[in-house]
């Protein structure tokens, strides 16, 4: 639905959700089972990432890496506006605005994305596993702590540690889920080139569509990061109201099932999408067998 066809909130509302479904719908699903009063605020966020996001993904590809890198500046400029009570005249820099006011959103985390995407932008390297904590967390980690607002009302410092964490997680998994995507569409790899060197496998085999002996090793070291994080972030979704942890668990659960659909794919993120069904996730949401899954896999 164009945005110049938006005539009412309710129009409005309608377009926020279902750019929320068709860009995630994992996430999109998870946040059904919080509080309605914070799913359209969550959504609305949601797209201020997918704005950020998609002009390191997407537009990059189409006017090349300075272009977007004024692109993102831009993007900055106009939060700053937003974030002081001056939305430009557009649906979701205004609905940010609301979200604002009603919320008082950080917006350090809100930055912090932004810079993932000029990390990006700039094509730095992913060297070191703590290139990746770095990097995850400018991109998803952040999520997590921008979502804070939304998941406890009085007060949530306690909980940035574990956000992030459970932030950083999801990246990694969507970083092991993409290799195949991200390297040919855009050149990329997230993966530490340290580990790759460990375990025997270069860029030009990932590009070819190669997976060398050491392939599902190298992935099984990358999602055992992944997991550790999911695993600290435990502790704070513990400590949520049971509304919004039924949501924020569903969400954990749903992503790292995916881990166990690339071990399913028998490590090929080459040329398979690991994806998880949507009566699995609606199981997941009941009953977490994510371990005995994973051993029963890696048999």
């Amino acid at each position: 639905m164009p945005t110049a066809t938006l005539d009412t909130r309710a129009d409005e509302n309608q377009w926020i959700w279902e750019s929320f479904r068709y860009h995630s719908r994992t996430f999109s699903l998870a946040a059904r089972f919080l509080p309605r009063s914070v799913q359209m605020p969550i959504a609305t966020l949601y797209l201020f990432c997918r704005r950020v996001d998609s002009i390191a993904d997407q537009r990059v590809l189409e006017v090349g890496p300075e272009r977007a890198l004024d692109e993102v500046e831009q993007v900055r400029a106009r939060l700053h506006d937003t974030l002081a009570g001056r939305p430009p005249d557009d649906v979701l820099w205004r609905r940010l605005g609301e979200v604002h006011e009603e919320y008082e959103l950080d917006p350090n985390p809100l930055e912090e994305l932004i810079e993932g995407a000029v990390w990006d932008l700039k094509d730095r390297p992913i060297q070191t596993p703590d290139d990746l904590i770095a990097y995850s967390n400018l991109v998803g980690g952040s999520v997590g702590a921008m979502m804070l607002p939304f998941l406890r009302e009085n007060g949530h410092e306690d909980l940035e540690r574990p956000a992030r964490d459970l932030g950083i997680a999801m990246q990694i998994t969507n970083i092991l889920r993409d290799v195949g995507e991200d390297i040919e569409r855009l050149d990329r790899v997230y993966l530490p080139t340290e580990w790759m060197q460990a375990h025997g496998v270069s860029r030009k085999a990932l590009a070819n569509g190669q997976r060398p002996d050491g392939h599902s090793t190298l992935l099984e070291r990358t999602m055992t990061l992944a997991e550790e994080r999911y695993r600290q972030s435990y502790e704070g979704v513990a400590a949520l109201p049971f509304r919004t942890r039924v949501g924020i668990r569903a969400a954990a659960r749903m992503y790292r099932e995916i881990l166990n659909e690339v071990r399913a794919n028998d490590y090929d993120n080459l040329d398979r999408r690991a994806y998880v069904s949507f009566t699995r996730k609606l199981l997941l949401v009941a009953y977490d067998n994510y371990d005995w899954r994973k051993a029963r896999l890696r048999t």
